[in-house]
């Protein structure tokens, strides 16, 4: 999968982190579509003219490492699948191209748009102290949270998230789109992997005007999807979960499960 990728992305135009950070958007509009690999690939031939590929340290597929925190009641989990308009995550992500590393809030509003809060956990010089262990929901996490508004009680990790990541910059209109693929889940020696689902996501500080990309998703008759890696993740790997609004989506799912040792 990871070869046909790079084969794909290599007739594109490159862009370096400093023009991906002024499309940045931590407040944005996003829009999700969920593709299986070959429209996928389809999709990168189709758009490659008007979209700029983000290079990091020589390379253009990003890895990810995430883990989620949630409650033992999983409230994060419950308030997307009842449909709470104003919802959360917290998570701690490592870019594994760079090294960095951030705590993060992600809330949903009601308004649609996305709000991300960061807190880097990398680097010596920072006021904050580097993360010791990744898994860790620690006080300057807590701290993040309470100053923010958010509960921060009896957060323990509940999915680790594992994905490759290519992000595309609009040459012309304020857009940046990413496109993940390689999605696996790990929680309570359970490990998760899907076979044949990408993840194209597109992300606007403003209300969005016709672009290339979208352009492709209505040549293929394709509509927006919600699609959160968090939820699926937690209704694959948790079985006390109420998952019944996730069902139609899971059983459309191709993937495999492993036992960890």
């Amino acid at each position: 999968m990871l070869e046909s990728f790079q084969k794909r992305l290599s007739s594109f135009s490159l862009s370096s982190l400093e023009k991906s950070k002024a499309m940045a958007f931590l407040n944005r509009f996003d829009t999700k579509y969920v593709l299986n690999i070959g429209n996928a690939l389809d999709f990168l031939e189709n758009v490659q003219d008007d979209y700029s590929l983000l290079q990091i340290n020589d390379g253009v597929v990003q890895s990810y490492r995430t883990v989620y925190f949630d409650t033992p009641e999983l409230l994060c989990f419950n308030m997307h699948h009842n449909k709470r308009m104003n919802r959360f995550k917290f998570r701690t992500r490592q870019y594994l191209s760079n090294g960095k590393i951030f705590n993060e809030i992600k809330q949903k509003r009601n308004t649609g748009k996305t709000i991300k809060f960061r807190q880097r956990r990398d680097e010596t010089g920072n006021e904050i102290p580097i993360i010791e262990d990744f898994s860790d929901f620690d006080k300057w996490f807590k701290l993040l949270l309470e100053s923010k508004g958010y509960p921060s009680e009896n957060l323990a990790p509940s999915l680790f998230v594992y994905f490759n990541r290519v992000t595309l910059l609009n040459k012309r209109f304020p857009e940046r789109i990413t496109l993940d693929f390689g999605i696996n889940y790990e929680y309570n020696n359970t490990k998760i992997m899907l076979n044949d689902t990408s993840i194209v996501e597109l992300k606007r500080d403003r209300s969005p005007e016709r672009t290339a990309a979208q352009d492709f998703f209505r040549s293929i008759s394709k509509n927006p999807s919600g699609f959160s890696k968090y939820v699926i993740g937690i209704s694959l790997t948790h079985p006390e979960a109420k998952k019944n609004r996730f069902l139609p989506r899971i059983r459309k799912l191709s993937y495999e499960r492993e036992t960890l040792q």
